[in-house]
């Protein structure tokens, strides 16, 4: 299968490139990962993607998967919007029932998943940027608990779109929860020489220091909870040799918070 990809967008690859390799090698779990980089006619070797990025990539998957299965075990019939979802098969990779999941990124985007996974009654695809706020349109009235999930998406908004965004979230579902990774000011300014990143051409506009701050980007939101890439549950997952590097960057601040994980409700 023939893709084309530019910027942002071609970045999608390096976290589906990262989980596959991971799958293989035993530490996160991803078949449908391990199948789509055998479908795709791409050249996986151009983005020159780190070991320890590949590893990064996987953790933060896991993390995220381990909440989204909390939240949706606690309310099986919730709605769930994944946001710059990418060619991520997260819907098939929990494998639960839920009561609505849609999958958003760009057109050209959802036109490769369509050709990889197929949608289903409880699962569907919104073809938009997620900053054009009319496909909320699309989306009928709900009364369920609303899980958002923006894994490896928020970085490359302003922090004006991000504000407009959440504030778009909340007037047409009044409460929800959102989990998403940021990095922090410095790491965000360093990322242009990153170079999975430079070969892409993405820019990388937003990091934050202090998750207070997100709490002023619209009414009613709440820093609920940060989870690290160091946790020591995380780290038992790792292959021995990453064990203690990331063990160790647990110890100092810079590192720890450099790439982490945000979870924020927003209620009325």
């Amino acid at each position: 299968m023939k893709i084309q990809l530019k910027n942002e967008m071609e970045t999608l690859i390096i976290p589906l490139y990262g989980k596959a390799k991971m799958s293989k090698a035993g530490v996160f779990k991803d078949l449908y990962a391990e199948a789509a980089i055998g479908k795709l006619d791409y050249d996986y070797s151009r983005l020159k993607i780190q070991n320890k990025t590949q590893v990064m990539l996987a953790i933060r998957a896991a993390i995220i998967d381990d909440f989204s299965k909390g939240f949706i075990g606690e309310n099986p019939s919730c709605l769930v919007l994944h946001l710059g979802c990418g060619l991520d098969a997260r819907f098939m990779r929990l494998g639960l029932p839920v009561g609505m999941w849609y999958d958003l990124d760009f057109p050209a985007v959802i036109d490769i998943k369509k050709q990889l996974y197929g949608e289903t009654d409880s699962y569907k695809y919104i073809a938009s940027s997620v900053t054009d706020l009319r496909w909320l349109d699309g989306i009928g009235a709900i009364e369920n608990e609303i899980l958002v999930i923006a894994e490896g998406l928020l970085m490359y908004l302003s922090e004006k779109e991000i504000k407009t965004l959440f504030t778009a979230l909340k007037s047409k579902f009044r409460c929800y929860t959102i989990i998403f990774d940021a990095y922090s000011k410095l790491t965000a300014k360093s990322s242009k020489h990153h170079p999975s990143l430079k070969k892409t051409g993405a820019t990388i506009k937003w990091g934050v220091d202090d998750p207070k701050e997100i709490e002023g980007y619209t009414e009613g939101a709440k820093h609920l909870k940060t989870l690290y890439l160091t946790d020591k549950n995380v780290i038992e997952i790792l292959p021995e040799n990453y064990r203690l590097i990331f063990k160790l960057a647990g110890f100092f601040k810079s590192s720890r918070e450099a790439h982490r994980v945000f979870v924020i409700n927003v209620g009325v």
